[in-house]
């Protein structure tokens, strides 16, 4: 189709062209569009401004097709190209105006054609006018826009990204190399300085930094800014809206840049040497010398300083930007800075380093404004924060520390703000105008802060309000904060800081409260941090806080020093147990990992610390105590830890201005003698040195405070083979020489107990503790008991031998020395003695000069006491033996082996083992109760012993006697201990040594004792003695008086005793003198009421026995004793048990004798006849045999001839029909109250009645007349 070129008009002649052509959808033109556009061309020089309008028109047109807006970009290009006479620069500026909506557009594509286009633009020389400027910004916004990474779906979109972007940067490139457009582009770039645009940051320094450079060396004010035909502002906006940035928003965004460690030193330098070159441009004030401190920090970068230390460049960035701000003197200028600052946080933007110094630009300018702050300055900060990043926070801290430099109230007044604020988070309230942190996030800020407050502001300013203003904000911070981790070491740190200012100043702590309040707080979290890892554990800070607040007046009382030092050293020692033992190489050897040497150190500052506040000797010894606890550790670390505290402790002391004698020496040398003796040879050294200047009260003999070098390692090889270890007796010496007896006591005390087999020598300390009571001798007499207490109970802990032979020794000396005294002592011992204690008593037997010692002061009397001839009993108690002495009695006797150590004592021993010998019945266990070995190993001696004192006198007789009679069996049981003591009794009494004169008269008061048991044992004596002929010409007084007690016993409550008493008044018989009738008279109405008041079977028994042998010594005997006999007799006759029915019968039989035929006693006889004929079928022979005797002697009473005809032919052997002869028996009774009437009927019915009952008992046929007569004879 042939083109018509000659239209008149050329805008129809421009629509008649644009409506022929058939572009591709591909974009690529086709040799047609090639034509058309020559032609368009070729009709440009005549109507350019037309054929511009009605491209821009097809552009607007096509804005959405995007290969036709690409096609006529690519007109506008060649027609730019194409370089037409026409194109005058006011036909270019309307060009580049009418380009400015197409920039917009978010195709690459069409980005890519406008990028060409202002290429060739800037070819042709025609971006040097302020129209440009849009395009420009159009170039520099496409460089400074990031990448997004690439994906497999938006690989091709990349592309172009990148096409776009490098062709950008060629024509921005051309465009600042331009000389035509340096002031163009001057100070637009600054623009877009940027922390936020990292990915074209470099690129935009370097152009700002060649276009400054360039600028000025060109002309003088080439570089100042003209701000009134400038948009002014610090907000960064969107592309097309920024602001041109005013001097302090260049500076604060240079000095990020150069701070931020998010970039590269290229870029940190460049920075640097912008604000080098803009130093008029930022301030007038700025000279030669803050040039010179740019050019100082730009050698340090050469010198690769920043890749060295960050934080000290950051530090030096900081040091810089105060500088500048104090050569800046304008308070307006500052605050503006200060405004710049706050607007950029704001804005959230940059990284947590960034953030880290704007907060601390922030400190810096405050300080420096003359200006109240505002409040909402510290909102903006606390909203803006993320408390997450530490970095933020701790440039916040910092900024406010900084901030407090300067001023210093004002600081202090905003943080109680902040305080306030945690407070109402604390309390739940709702805070609908800020955004702030979390209620813990606060209180960690506000710890960091207060921190920094106190390390940035001179000490001069904070001594007067650190207590009121900083450390009682932060103490009631915590108090309602919540026990978190990080808040706990804040507030460690926080006061760690604060205590050291304070005691750096040597103020007063005037709120003693506050103190306390702290420092408990620091206890609590002492116990905490103890149980974390030693590596990570605050509790060396925490020690030296309660050090630092040690070191304040008033001093710290002796509750706060107690509660300090024991968690200090509790947190310190209390290391994990591990199984490390001390075979093999000692775990001491490895390296020391639970004690650190910080920890360690500052344990030292604590101790320290308060000895140095109160440098007495009570304190010392208050803090001593403390350490004693870890001196007998079995771990050797801690051992060791606390032995060079001690060292320590003691150096400090004595090297203290005034340097009084330590009180409680023997606590003191007592807890350090068992280290003397250590198993690790680096403890023995130290304690030797240090025991021995601490008895001498110098520090000649002081080990040089442990070096830093040695820290808590052992000794070297080298060093132990030379250590100055004391020996046994040199420790001895030194303790006889240097400590007060006083203290005696309390150092053997300390050191047994702190004796502990696996750690130290046992027998290496109980060697001194026996020489150093040897070296005192006599002196030690007041402290034998607390001595003895002492080495009884080291016997009970300790199981070696040769250590217990060594406390035995010591023992036995001091009995040698004073037995008054330690007999009495042994005998406080509980019962039974446990093995240690018998087996004292028995080395004290088995000693002759001992147990002539110890055997007087048990048996309480003096070895040159007069025999006592005349007996006076009083009437008072005698005295008794103790238990406890008894019993070390029978040890002592058991272990004796010479006659001689008895001579004297014989009758006092054995009056003491006669009386104990019903104890011996306490072997036998009831049901519920079994003795325990140590009472059966007692009673065993208690045996041994009395045999013993036996043969020593030689009675060997007698034991094999008391042997043959069982007489330990019968003694063993507590109902049969009388039986045991009869026999005994029997084997001794043939031995009148031995119941002497003297034994005899010590015995006789016991029978009146208000014991039963010594009543009981004495009364068994006696009443084998009064039986003895022999005894009772000898001794006829104490038997006389032994008779008249034994009548007293007669009636005792006791019914063993009482029975006793009865068989000893029938011995009597035989052992009282014949011409002594009227005493027997006596007896025998004693035994008659004996025999009426008795309950006890064994008793009656007993009386109606001695009764039966008594009466044929009788001549007389009234009637009314006959008569009561009988009757008491006759109630007995039917008795259950068969021996009481027999001794019945027998004294019934013998009291016949004195009975005449009166009727009085004929009724008694009638009475008694039914129970007479029954017992002739009684079970045991005997009872049979003296039931016949006593018929037939009854016999003759009777007034009936068939009845006593009847018991006349009874025969001692003949055997009886027993219902025919209790049938006719009852009959004849029958029949005489039938016949006669008389006086003695009620005594024959009596009878008869008893017969029929029991003749109906046994089932016998009983032959009755059954008349009523009979019956009523019967009633």
């Amino acid at each position: 189709m042939e083109l018509k070129t000659d239209l008149p008009d050329p805008t129809h002649m421009f629509q008649e062209l644009y409506s022929q052509l058939n572009l591709p959808s591909d974009g690529i033109p086709s040799k047609q569009v090639q034509m058309v556009l020559a032609r368009l061309k070729d009709l440009g020089p005549e109507h350019l401004e037309k054929l511009l309008a009605f491209l821009f028109l097809k552009i607007e047109e096509n804005e959405e097709n995007e290969s036709i807006f690409c096609w006529l970009i690519g007109v506008l290009e060649d027609l730019v190209k194409s370089d037409l006479p026409s194109m005058i620069p006011s036909v270019m500026i309307d060009l580049q105006h009418a380009l400015w909506p197409c920039l917009p557009n978010p195709s690459y594509k069409v980005k890519g054609a406008m990028a060409k286009l202002i290429l060739s633009l800037g070819e042709g020389g025609y971006l040097c006018t302020d129209s440009a400027i849009v395009l420009i910004r159009f170039l520099i916004d496409e460089c400074v826009k990031p990448l997004d990474d690439s994906t497999s779906d938006v690989t091709e979109v990349n592309d172009e990204k990148k096409k776009l972007k490098n062709l950008c940067l060629e024509i921005l490139t051309d465009c600042v190399h331009n000389p035509c457009m340096a002031k163009l582009m001057w100070p637009m770039l600054l623009e877009y300085i940027a922390p936020d645009q990292y990915a074209s940051i470099s690129l935009i320094l370097s152009f700002v930094l060649y276009l400054a450079e360039k600028l000025q060396h060109e002309e003088q004010d080439a570089l100042d800014i003209n701000y009134s035909e400038c948009v002014l502002g610090t907000i960064i906006m969107p592309t097309g809206n920024r602001r041109t940035p005013t001097p302090q928003f260049l500076l604060l965004q240079l000095m990020v840049l150069s701070y931020s460690n998010n970039v590269s030193k290229n870029i940190r330098r460049s920075a640097l040497q912008i604000l080098s070159i803009l130093h008029h441009q930022i301030n007038k004030h700025l000279g030669k010398g803050w040039v010179l401190k740019i050019e100082t920090l730009l050698n340090y970068m050469e010198g690769d300083g920043i890749s060295c230390c960050q934080k000290f460049w950051e530090e030096k960035i900081l040091l810089f930007l105060d500088y500048t701000l104090q050569c800046i003197t304008k308070q307006k200028w500052i605050f503006h800075f200060l405004e710049d600052v706050i607007a950029q946080l704001r804005l959230g933007q940059g990284s947590s380093s960034e953030k880290s110094f704007l907060y601390q630009s922030w400190g810096i300018a405050q300080k420096l404004v003359d200006y109240k702050s505002s409040e909402d300055h510290l909102w903006t900060c606390l909203e803006s924060i993320n408390c997450k990043e530490k970095e933020e926070c701790e440039g916040f801290a910092h900024g406010v520390g900084i901030w407090a430099s300067g001023h210093l109230h004002e600081a202090l007044d905003n943080l109680e703000r902040m305080g306030m604020l945690i407070e109402k988070l604390h309390y739940g309230k709702m805070l609908y105008y800020l955004e702030v942190p979390t209620c813990k996030e606060m209180t960690w800020l506000l710890f960091l802060s207060y921190q920094k407050v106190l390390l940035l502001v001179p000490k001069e300013q904070l001594l007067p309000i650190v207590e009121t203003e900083i450390v009682e904000k932060i103490v009631n911070c915590f108090t309602t904060s919540c026990p978190d981790v990080q808040i706990r070491r804040e507030f460690i740190q926080s006061l760690l800081i604060a205590g050291e200012i304070m005691a750096q100043g040597k103020r007063f702590f005037f709120k003693t409260h506050l103190r306390r309040a702290a420092t408990n707080h620091l206890l609590q979290i002492l116990a905490v941090e103890s149980k974390e890892d030693p590596d990570t554990s605050f509790c060396s800070d925490i020690m030296t806080a309660l050090s630092y607040l040690g070191e304040l007046y008033p001093p710290l009382n002796e509750e706060e020093i107690d509660l300090i030092l024991s968690s200090c050293l509790k947190c310190v020692f209390s290391i994990p147990s591990t199984n490390d033992s001390l075979k093999g190489k000692s775990p001491v050897k490895t390296t020391m990992k639970s004690l650190s040497q910080k920890t360690i150190e500052a344990l030292d500052n604590v101790i320290m610390t308060i000895l140095e506040s109160q440098p007495t000797p009570e304190i010392t010894l208050r803090i001593f105590k403390h350490l004693s606890k870890w001196l007998g550790s079995e771990n050797p670390v801690l051992r060791m830890g606390a032995m060079r505290l001690s060292q320590l402790l003691f150096s400090f002391y004595y090297t203290s201005e005034e340097v009084r004698i330590l009180p409680c020496l023997g606590f003191f040398a007592g807890a350090l003698v068992p280290r003397c003796f250590d198993q690790l040879p680096s403890i023995r050294h130290w304690a030797s040195n240090t025991i021995t200047s601490v008895l001498q009260g110098n520090q000649n003999n002081m080990l040089s405070v442990v070096t830093e070098k040695e820290g808590n390692n052992p000794l070297t090889d080298d060093v132990e083979a030379k250590a100055s270890n004391l020996m046994p007796v040199d420790i001895a010496k030194l303790i006889f020489n240097y400590l007060p007896l006083r203290e005696l006591l309390t150092f053997l005390y300390t050191a047994s107990d702190c004796i502990v087999d696996r750690v130290t020598c046992p027998q290496s300390i109980v060697s001194v503790l026996r020489m150093v009571v040897e070296f005192n001798g006599a002196r030690v007499k007041d402290e034998i008991p607390g001595l003895l207490t002492i080495l009884v109970e080291m016997l009970h802990s300790l199981k070696d031998e040769l250590v217990r032979k060594e406390l035995t020794a010591t023992i036995q000396q001091l009995t040698k020395l004073a037995p008054k005294i330690v007999v009495p002592c042994l005998l406080k011992n509980p019962l039974p003695y446990d093995k240690d204690i018998r087996e004292l008593w028995r080395l004290f037997g088995n000693d002759a000069c001992l147990a002539i010692l110890v055997l007087p002061v048990l048996l309480r009397c003096n070895m040159g006491q007069k025999k006592e001839t005349k007996l006076r009993l009083k009437s008072q108690d005698p005295i008794l033996p103790v238990a406890k002495e008894t019993q070390a009695l029978w040890e002592v006797t058991a272990a004796l082996e010479f006659k001689e150590t008895l001579e004297g004592l014989e009758d006092k021993l054995f009056i003491t083992y006669f009386l104990s010998l019903p104890q011996l019945s306490r072997v036998q266990a009831s049901e519920s109760e079994a003795q325990s070995p140590n009472e059966l190993a007692s009673y065993s001696s208690m045996e041994a012993g009395f045999k013993n004192f036996l043969e020593l006198q030689g009675f060997h007789s007698a034991v094999v006697q008391m042997e043959n009679t069982e007489v330990w069996k019968f003694l063993r049981n507590a109902q049969l201990v009388h039986i045991g003591v009869i026999h005994l009794c029997r084997s001794l009494v043939q031995f009148p040594e031995i119941l002497n004169h003297n034994v005899l008269h010590s015995l006789l008061p016991f029978l009146k004792s208000v014991e039963h048991e010594y009543r009981m044992v004495c009364t068994a004596l006696f009443s084998e003695l009064l039986g003895c002929q022999e005894m009772g010409e000898l001794e006829k007084n104490s038997m006389n008086t032994a008779l008249k007690l034994e009548i007293e016993r007669t009636k005792d409550i006791n019914p063993i005793i009482e029975f006793l008493a009865v068989r000893a008044l029938g011995n009597a018989l035989v052992g009282l003198p014949k011409e002594t009738p009227k005493r027997k008279k006596i007896i025998f109405k004693v035994l008659t009421e004996a025999l009426c008041q008795a309950c006890d079977p064994k008793v009656i028994e007993e009386t109606l026995i001695v009764l039966g042998k008594f009466i044929p010594f009788l001549k007389t005997l009234k009637g009314h004793t006959v008569l009561r006999l009988v009757l008491q007799i006759r109630a007995l006759l039917r008795d259950e048990i068969t021996t009481i029915r027999l001794a019945a019968v027998t004294l019934y039989g013998h009291l016949l004798s004195f009975v005449n035929k009166k009727p009085v006693f004929v009724d008694q006889v009638e009475k008694s006849l039914g129970s007479l004929l029954i017992l002739l079928k009684d079970n045991d022979p005997q009872v049979v045999k003296s039931s016949r005797i006593v018929l037939r002697d009854c016999s003759s009473f009777l007034r009936s001839e068939p009845l006593r005809e009847l018991l006349e032919n009874l025969q001692p052997e003949e055997e009886i029909n027993f219902p025919q002869f209790y049938g006719k028996a009852y009959s004849l009774l029958m029949n005489e109250c039938s016949e006669n009437e008389d006086e003695t009927l009620m005594s024959k019915a009596a009878s008869a009645a008893e017969i029929r009952c029991f003749m109906e008992q046994q089932k016998m046929k009983i032959s009755t007349t059954g008349s009523t007569k009979e019956f009523l004879h019967l009633l």
